[in-house]
């Protein structure tokens, strides 16, 4: 009787059992497709958004799961992490089986490894910027992930939908995530470049308060490669700014890439300022930019400027902007630069003012021929990512074939056109990136000429009266800590040269604005980073010009020779 009820209660309670274990299997395998829907997007949040197809083959989030948008294309196999996608475009319908409505890519999975009972479908749309789904229109048939130039995304944002996909008993069960992913995560730059060269920097201010700058010979170039590689550049002959108007200047070029293409130099010609006849407050000759074609390049994967650049330091091919000789020497020459006729300038009256005699306050003459004569060079490089170590380069370079005059009216016939010149002869300095082992290096190279009228009492050399002197610094940072003298040159002492002019001394009129009266010496700071004559190598200042200056020692004319850096950090 015992055994007829205890079977009586076991077949009741049967059904119950079978249930629960169901449920538990259920449960089980569920639970085990939530994990790993949850795994296939933790593994796409973890792939970089996008790297432009140009720096190499490196797989992305966008190479994987939207590789292209070309309608009727064939499927795509992509090798991922455990095992193969098999990726197409779907245009039209879709909103089937927990799918997106089309636009979409879908990438299928086989059984997956570990799990061999599941599949995967992943499905990713571009969305705009208000998160509904971005329309066809914008990329379908020019999105390529795999070709360079149409591989870049049309938006930055997408929408992730895992399904993931098994068989229990006879019937099909499916898991369904999502998730939206931005590109928002900042990418350092793994290369920095950078070229900066002006030769010649003149800069002062007006009687009505504005700054007036001129400069002969400017290189400005900047390459950097994150997720893709980029390059710019503004290089021109000469530039000419007053605060509050348009910069002028001489032929020029403007470049980025990608982007703008870098294209030929705009035409030059001399010009002057807008004040009036003759120079006005700046005087300009004919300028020029080099090479007239293939400025930048990018089409490798690695800034590259100018598109010839070599893989050595220095290069041998750089980007030229320079002045040149066009045989009109007048009181303009190649360049001149005077703070009076801009603004309402009154010339001294006193005893300084009458040394200086009137403008132009600085100068450089002009020559026969079309010789370059203040240039600037500058270049930005980098090794493709086959080489060993790989290796990011950049440079800066200036010299001039005629010296800047200081003073060139100057009351007295000193035999050198004015009271002082200087001459940069030669000047560089080139950057090349270090490695993990490695520092990196700069090397900065000089030669200056300074010449100076006057009698220095303290040189044995003055005793019959004033003369010309001379100083030449050269310098190379590989071999000296600080410039050398040349043998024979004269030491400046502007203190106690006397000009025997109104009792003047050369320091009313002219000083020199390096420290211990020599040339600086290159500025290498860290391993990395701005290196090079950030400063420039030779500074000169005149005495105020104006006897109404807005502010006292604002109307003096400051002239900066070889204002060089550079940059090269590469961190691949």
């Amino acid at each position: 009787m015992a055994l007829l009820l205890l079977s009586v209660v076991m077949v009741s309670v049967l059904p119950l059992i079978i249930s629960t274990l169901r449920a538990t299997a259920l449960t089980k395998v569920q639970t085990q497709a939530k994990n790993l829907g949850q795994e296939r997007l933790e593994q796409v949040k973890d792939l970089r958004f996008h790297i432009d197809r140009q720096n190499g083959p490196f797989l992305d989030l966008l190479d994987l799961y939207y590789t292209n948008a070309t309608v009727g294309a064939a499927a795509i196999a992509i090798p991922a992490a455990g095992g193969t996608l098999m990726g197409t475009y779907v245009d039209t319908g879709g909103g089937i089986n927990g799918e997106p409505v089309a636009p979409y890519y879908r990438s299928t999975t086989g059984p997956l490894p570990g799990a061999t009972g599941y599949t995967q479908t992943i499905a990713t749309q571009f969305l705009a910027g208000d998160g509904s789904v971005l329309p066809a229109a914008r990329f379908q048939g020019t999105y390529d992930s795999q070709v360079v130039g149409n591989d870049r995304p049309p938006t930055l944002s997408v929408a992730v939908t895992v399904i993931t996909t098994w068989t229990q008993g006879a019937t099909t069960k499916t898991f369904r995530t999502y998730t939206r992913i931005t590109d928002g995560r900042a990418q350092a730059p793994v290369i920095q470049s950078q070229s900066r060269a002006t030769a010649v920097n003149i800069s002062s201010t007006a009687a009505d308060g504005k700054t007036l700058q001129l400069k002969g010979g400017v290189v400005s170039l900047d390459g950097s490669q994150s997720s893709g590689s980029s390059v710019s550049g503004q290089v021109s002959g000469a530039l000419a700014s007053r605060t509050g108007d348009a910069t002028l200047t001489g032929q020029s070029a403007q470049f980025s890439l990608p982007g703008a293409v870098a294209g030929t130099p705009s035409a030059g010609s001399a010009f002057a300022g807008t004040d009036g006849s003759g120079c006005s407050w700046f005087g300009i000759g004919s300028t020029v930019v080099s090479p007239s074609s293939g400025l930048a390049d990018i089409s490798a994967g690695l800034p590259k400027a100018p598109l010839n650049a070599t893989d050595a330091s220095p290069s041998a091919n750089t980007i030229t902007a320079a002045i040149k000789a066009s045989g009109a020497n007048g009181q303009c020459g190649a360049m001149s630069y005077d703070n009076q006729t801009s603004g309402g300038g009154i010339a001294r009256s006193d005893n300084v003012g009458t040394a200086m005699v009137g403008t132009p306050y600085v100068k450089v003459n002009d020559t026969s021929g079309n010789a370059n004569l203040i240039t600037a060079h500058g270049y930005v490089t980098s090794t493709p990512v086959t080489t060993v170590p790989q290796t990011t380069r950049s440079g800066a370079a200036a010299e001039m074939a005629q010296p800047v005059i200081m003073l060139p009216r100057y009351a007295t016939n000193t035999g050198l056109g004015g009271l002082v010149t200087a001459q940069l002869t030669s000047a560089s300095v080139d950057c090349t990136s270090g490695t993990a082992t490695t520092l990196g290096t700069a090397r900065g190279q000089y030669s200056v000429t300074l010449r100076w009228w006057g009698r220095d009492s303290m040189n044995l050399l003055d005793v019959a009266g004033p003369r010309i002197h001379t100083a030449t610094w050269n310098y190379d940072s590989n071999s000296q800590l600080i410039p050398s003298l040349l043998s024979g040159g004269d030491p400046w002492r502007p203190t106690t040269t006397d000009l025997g002019v109104n009792g003047l001394k050369l320091s009313d009129l002219v000083q020199l604005g390096n420290a211990g009266n020599v040339p600086n010496a290159v500025n290498t700071g860290a391993t990395n980073g701005l290196r090079g004559f950030p400063t420039g190598v030779l500074t000169l200042t005149t005495a105020p010009t104006l006897a109404n200056e807005t502010s006292t020692g604002f109307s003096s004319i400051q002239v900066v020779l070889g204002q060089l850096s550079c940059v090269a950090d590469d961190q691949r």
